[in-house]
């Protein structure tokens, strides 16, 4: 199964399990076969792989973006506020200042248009940023 993500426009996005290898996804898309794996999207689509996932928009100079990037350090801060644990308990974790890890979260949740910490850790999941523990 892989992971595609459809930008329908920069800031509202859906997310899709389709059966089939993610080049194989990206390369029917982009030649103009979309209905084969997104049924009832409208056209033209354009994808490109990001890692394990595909992400598929409506134009082609949205196709030069990459996903967010993150830091190393809000990578950890991201992975343990997945994990459940507060900022003042991240900041004892990593050793920071709590208001260091605020403005981590802070600067994520401005990248990701994220309105709160769980929209934040969803937003990273569905985006394929990281895989929660199970």
């Amino acid at each position: 199964m892989t992971r595609v993500l459809i930008f329908k426009t920069p800031d509202a996005f859906g997310v899709l399990e389709v059966d089939a290898p993610a080049e194989r996804i990206v390369h029917a898309i982009n030649r103009g076969d979309w209905e084969a794996y997104l049924p009832g999207e409208p056209g033209p689509l354009y994808a490109r792989q990001q890692g394990a996932v595909v992400v598929v928009t409506n134009s082609a100079s949205l196709q030069t973006e990459d996903l967010p990037k993150l830091s190393r350090r809000e990578y950890q801060v991201l992975v343990l506020l997945g994990d459940g644990l507060t900022t003042a308990e991240i900041a004892l974790k990593l050793g920071l200042r709590p208001r260091t890890v605020r403005g981590y979260v802070a600067s994520m949740k401005v990248r990701l248009d994220a309105q709160n910490i769980q929209q934040l850790v969803a937003r990273a999941v569905a985006l394929g940023l990281f895989r929660p523990e199970i």
